[in-house]
């Protein structure tokens, strides 16, 4: 019988642990209103988030997504006034396609650290948000755009559905595709990916192009919902996105995580912060709160390891005795 791991799946029953309490405590909580709130809050990140766990599952970062947000976010804006809304929403996602190749292309080909790379251009694409509009705000009023990040079909948000759609794609890449395997492979060993064939440079730039994608819609989200593009927006939004994927299980060291348990986390980490402003905790509280909810997320791992140890040997030495 195949052995089903605990942590695969213990981020779905945090989630139904913490409703089923908020759902007692809090009748705020459970108004559909609330909920759908929390759905719509939940997708932007988790959409970064899906991006973001290929990226991990590889054993890398991406740092510069929060920064590459506020850019494609003054592009989109900055454009869509002169051509359109359906061109600037095309051009965004061809931008962030750019952006993430950028990123891949120093990675892969001149074998700079993902972590210094992303780094630097964390900043760069910052300054360009700046540069591009003089450090100024623009407003996006097209009620037709607004509804991507504001609208509903039915009583599911849009956005909402906009994540399940880039989920379920993303699965089937990770899961069902030769791609999805090398990405996998490449997390548990390049060495090995390399004497086999794996073109492990084409695999790593196709992940951080798929993250700009991936952040290229979180930005439509993200513009909607504010009806404004900002160059000061999402400045903490890498580490909301990478503690969504770890909180879902995937391994910091690479080689593994899911697709379904990211958007779980994503649901999760919404109704966190849900939750402590419908108690109306500071704004310093919930910062802090949520900075442990991050150290909790990078030491899952490690803690899983630890318990799986001492079971192991709990089992070694319940059978010696016998």
């Amino acid at each position: 019988m195949k052995k089903v791991s605990v942590g695969k799946h213990v981020v779905v029953l945090i989630l139904a642990v913490f409703w089923i309490i908020m759902f007692a405590l809090n009748g705020n909580f459970r108004m559909g209103d609330n909920l759908a709130s929390i759905l719509r809050e939940a997708s932007s990140t988790g959409i970064a988030a899906l991006g973001m766990t290929f990226i991990i599952i590889m054993g890398d970062f991406d740092l510069s997504i929060g920064s590459m947000l506020a850019f494609l976010g003054i592009v989109m804006a900055g454009t869509m006034n002169s051509v359109g809304m359906g061109p600037s929403l095309i051009l965004v996602c061809i931008a962030g396609v750019i952006c993430g190749l950028l990123n891949g292309v120093i990675v892969s080909y001149f074998n700079v650290p993902a972590f210094i790379t992303t780094l630097g251009t964390y900043y760069s694409f910052r300054a360009l948000a700046y540069i591009l509009n003089n450090a100024n705000t623009i407003m996006c009023t097209k009620p037709s755009f607004l509804q991507i990040g504001n609208g509903s079909i039915g009583i599911i948000p849009i956005p909402f559905i906009m994540l399940l759609v880039l989920a379920v794609t993303g699965a089937v890449i990770l899961n069902r595709t030769v791609y999805g395997r090398n990405v996998r492979a490449l997390g548990n060993s390049m060495e090995a990916c390399r004497i086999s064939g794996i073109n492990t440079k084409r695999v790593k730039t196709l992940a951080f192009m798929l993250m700009g994608f991936c952040t290229a819609a979180a930005t439509m989200i993200v513009t909607a919902r504010q009806a404004c593009a900002s160059p000061d927006v999402a400045t903490n939004f890498h580490f909301d996105a990478i503690t969504v994927v770890v909180l879902g299980g995937t391994k910091l060291t690479g080689g593994e995580g899911s697709i379904f348990n990211t958007v779980i986390a994503a649901i999760l980490y919404a109704s966190v912060a849900n939750c402590l402003n419908l108690y109306h905790v500071d704004a310093k509280w919930q910062r802090i709160c949520m900075g442990i909810i991050l150290l909790l997320a990078f030491s899952f791992d490690f803690i899983q390891r630890t318990v799986s140890r001492l079971r192991e040997n709990s089992q070694k030495k319940t059978a010696q005795s016998a």
